[in-house]
């Protein structure tokens, strides 16, 4: 079926012009003050006059890379932190922590918060910005919101949308803030006076927007608050929401049309489209020109109404989607594969979807046809990351999901409950663990909605099943694909803004065994290790310890199979080896907040012999300051601080300086960056597929598990995908399983690692063993 001809229903259901007071009131509570409660700091009972809160925790007199420095907590009735500032205060020294602003997303019982001790700080300070609130239902969650303000005059009005459940998703904390200082020039070193980089502030405007692609039924709440506490006393404004509604025919049209690929490839037959009452001329003459006598008509919702020549049979009328399925799975070549995309974008993201496939033999589904909308919940937990984080020399960190030891009950009675308790008896051990596992809770509510949604088409069979979604990361958000990585299934992503990019992955993917021959120098495999563990064990889920090796692993690895490891630490001597062609590269050390990739200085002032040339070497070497070479230790560790620091390079110059990267495989282990833009940067220059950790990482965990990831891959041939599920349950929770040895675990309740694979999650890195494929003649 073409479905080129429907169009989806916009509707504005929300239209106001109105003129806005700035109203701003400010708490300041000193340190020793008694309404600091020790446990939830300073409670306010907010009203819906408020849109937004800021807080500023100032004389912050110690340094610490473990505490924040201000927290924001909605402590009723969602009872979680909604916001928190840890950069550059306490992490990099003293000060003040006042990057805290966040909308008033559900009216109730807050808390300001320090999160230092009394004696080491000065005064809570918290502003309180008046807004206007707004309104309006969700009937159809198969539609998309979008809330946008205007204005004559520039202003610093800002619009958020709240979901039924009170939490806010839209607009997304941007993944960077701030300029970008030249290459190896770090941004925000020592907290300069100067720290554009630290908080996010958005220049004036005349129109802001927030969209959410896959909204819940329910009442949604639109605010709409000025960002600053200074500014034009009165602004007038107009706020419009507009209802996009995905027309049902276009959406049968297109998953007839991405299934109908499938099966022509599957049946190594033409592929020809129909309009919804009549059979195209281009059509009708192909079916003449091929002698066409039998049809397979895919056609989910029984959209088509077309009668077709005399002489042709219809073998198969495919009328819904277990129709559909079904079908392709009587085919031998069809893989336990599924592969899912979403279609609230209306740009076509189903064509590529299609083609990855059609190479699976797999049926195309549509995420919003899951029960219980598990989009949503990745939406929800992204963007719950983002305002949780902070900002970390300019890229935004994300923060990870409350967790605990054991069940918490989720009854909300219960909660109200323990919290009338705690009010009155001012008992913190009558709480539950603040965010009620959400961690838990959510993820496994995304996953099962998912797995079920799959099962009830009878995709759940013996195995492992591999998913691998198809679309914007900001449309299906990576924590979807992350939750279904474990011992029953393994996923990954194919990301993109548009079908053309996204199509460019799958090709890469799809003719990788022939593209990697025009990689000239594909037998070399390069590292760039700058902190790893030498020696170090880690004690797994269940109860087994084991020692890292992680440098002499990764290069026994990296060698093996008549492969050539060819190591550096050294910006230039890395990016040469990469310009000339690898087959796959591994990173290991600081993501700096997802900013950009660490290396060996040069030369540096920040070191005790600035006039010193550095060597290049193939793994690290942290202790250069002390004059220690590559010998004297296994292990490496540099820090964002001197004498140890090591260089930056933000992703804007990766960017600059990388060129093709023919097909190179890119695995990475460090904080954030999965959840930045870095992932983007290689797939822009060529590489099939980007590993790595929108969380944080741990040593010696994360290098264990990568040791372990490599042996699987690099030696033993097994996909990406499957290498990697087979350790998640050692390591941290399996929602795949929800074994209780893995969700609440030794080495699990250690770990925030949100593992990503960007890519086709069933490629088999190369190796030289391989043969080159032989062009077919004629």
């Amino acid at each position: 079926m073409d479905g080129s001809d429907y169009t989806d229903d916009v509707k504005t259901i929300l239209r106001r012009t109105k003129t806005l007071t700035r109203i701003v009131e400010v708490d300041e509570i000193q340190n020793d003050d008694p309404k600091i409660s020790s446990e939830l700091g300073y409670m306010m009972l907010l009203a819906p006059k408020w849109g937004a809160l800021g807080v500023n925790v100032t004389g912050i007199s110690i340094t610490s890379g473990s505490q924040a420095g201000a927290l924001l907590t909605q402590v009723y009735p969602k009872y979680i932190d909604m916001s928190s500032d840890d950069w550059p205060t306490p992490y990099d020294g003293i000060g003040n922590a006042g990057d805290i602003y966040h909308p008033v997303s559900r009216i109730g019982l807050w808390s300001a918060s320090p999160g230092v001790a009394t004696t080491q700080f000065d005064m809570l300070r918290v502003t309180k910005y008046a807004g206007d609130r707004y309104h309006v239902r969700v009937r159809n969650p198969d539609s998309t919101l979008t809330a946008k303000i205007t204005t004559d005059e520039v202003s610093d009005l800002l619009v958020y949308l709240v979901d039924p459940h009170g939490y806010v998703r839209a607009p997304d904390m941007p993944i960077w803030n701030g300029p970008v200082n030249p290459i190896h020039v770090w941004n925000g070193l020592e907290n300069p006076t100067n720290n554009p980089w630290r908080c996010w502030n958005p220049e004036p405007h005349t129109e802001f927007s927030a969209e959410v692609l896959h909204p819940e039924e329910g009442w949604w709440t639109i605010i709409v608050v000025p960002r600053y506490a200074v500014g034009a006393e009165k602004i007038r404004y107009t706020l419009t929401v507009d209802q996009r509604t995905v027309n049902a025919k276009r959406a049968d049209a297109e998953v007839s049309a991405a299934n109908a690929a499938v099966i022509a490839s599957l049946h190594h037959a033409p592929l020809l489209y129909v309009s919804e009452d009549a059979i195209p001329s281009v059509t009708a003459t192909a079916f003449t020109a091929l002698g066409v006598n039998t049809v397979i008509f895919v056609e989910r919702g029984d959209i088509g109404k077309v009668s077709f020549p005399a002489g042709i049979t219809v073998q198969d009328d495919l009328t819904d989607m277990q129709d559909i399925i079904d079908h392709i799975k009587t085919y031998e070549d069809s893989e336990n594969f599924i592969t899912i995309t979403s279609l609230k974008t209306g740009k076509g993201f189903f064509a590529p979807a299609a083609y990855l496939a059609a190479y699976h033999g797999s049926p195309v589904l549509r995420i919003e046809d899951a029960k219980g909308n598990p989009a949503a919940m990745a939406d929800r937990i992204e963007t719950w990351r983002l305002a949780d984080g902070d900002y970390y020399h300019g890229a935004r960190a994300p923060a990870h999901l409350p967790d605990a030891d054991e069940p918490v009950d989720q009854n909300p009675i219960r909660l109200l409950t323990a919290m009338l308790q705690f009010l009155r008896s001012k008992d913190p051990s009558v709480l539950p663990p603040l965010g009620m596992d959400a961690d838990r809770y959510w993820r496994a509510e995304m996953h099962n909605e998912t797995q079920q949604w799959i099962a009830g088409y009878n995709l759940d069979l013996d195995g492992q099943e591999a998913y691998c979604f198809v679309a914007p990361r900001t449309d299906i958000y990576l924590p979807l694909h992350s939750v279904m990585i474990g011992n029953n299934s393994y996923a990954g992503h194919i990301p993109g803004d548009t079908p053309a990019y996204s199509s460019a992955i799958i090709v890469r993917s799809v003719l990788y065994s022939a593209l990697i021959f025009a990689n000239p120098n594909r037998n070399t495999t390069t590292s760039q290790l700058m902190n790893f563990p030498d020696g170090d064990s880690w004690t797994y889920n269940n109860g087994q310890t084991e020692l890292t090796y992680s440098s002499r692993t990764v290069k026994q690895c990296f060698s093996s199979h008549f492969r050539t490891f060819d190591g550096h630490c050294l910006w230039d001597a890395h990016l040469q080896a990469m310009n000339n062609g690898v087959s796959a590269f591994y990173y290991t050390g600081h993501g700096t907040g997802g900013s950009g990739i660490s290396a060996q200085y040069y030369q540096t002032e920040h070191c005790n012999y600035p006039e010193q040339i550095w060597w290049d070497a193939w793994r690290g070497y942290s202790g250069f300051d002390n004059w220690r070479i590559v010998r004297n230790n296994g292990k490496s560790w540099y820090n964002p601080e001197p004498p140890s620091l090591y260089d930056i390079i933000q992703y804007d110059h990766v960017d600059r300086l990388l060129g093709n990267l023919k097909s190179c495989a890119v695995f990475y282990q460090s904080c954030s960056t999965a959840d930045g833009y870095g992932p983007m940067v290689y797939l822009d220059h060529g590489a099939v597929l980007w590993y790595g950790n929108a969380g944080s990482g741990l040593c010696p965990e994360a290098d264990l598990m990568d040791d372990r990831f490599f042996e699987s891959t690099m030696v033993h041939g097994e996909t990406v995908g499957q290498a990697y599920s087979k350790e998640v349950w050692l390591h941290y929770r399996d929602f795949t399983t929800l074994d209780p040895v893995s969700i609440y675990g030794s080495s699990t309740r250690r770990i925030t690692t949100l593992q990503c694979i960007y890519g086709d999650p069933t490629l088999v890195v190369f190796s030289p063993e391989w043969i080159s494929p032989v062009p077919i003649v004629g």
